[in-house]
């Protein structure tokens, strides 16, 4: 015994954009018109998102500000590090390490420069 579709309108076969009743067993009388197909959904092709464009100018920004002013230049490569994307974190961690290091070189020439102005006896008259 082989199992059929169940009872419900089908496609006809014999008039296009009609509908034949299937009781289970056999073919009725009963026709209705086809659903109309649905409309077709109209997609958007995909373009690029400028989330990647901001991206490489967050990562070019930071390493200039890194140099310039580290104390920006440390808290963009933190944004930069928090980013979801791969090539944009790992920059993030240089940026900090460019930041830290800059900071320190500043630093030292400051140190450096008025502990010299204040070392020397010499150059007092008195």
């Amino acid at each position: 015994m082989t199992t059929g579709p169940g009872p419900g309108f089908y496609a006809d076969t014999t008039a296009p954009g009609r509908e034949r009743y299937w009781n289970g067993e056999q073919w009725t009388e009963h026709y209705r018109s086809a659903a109309p197909p649905p409309p077709a959904t109209f997609i958007a092709p995909s373009t690029p998102t400028p989330a990647h464009d901001s991206a490489g100018a967050l990562v070019v920004v930071g390493y200039i500000m890194a140099v310039l002013i580290p104390l920006v230049g440390f808290i963009l490569g933190i944004v930069a590090a928090t980013r979801p994307s791969r090539a944009t974190s790992k920059h993030g961690v240089w940026i900090i390490v460019v930041s830290v290091v800059v900071f320190i070189l500043w630093l030292a020439i400051v140190v450096a420069g008025t502990g010299s102005q204040t070392s020397s006896g010499s150059s007092y008259p008195y």
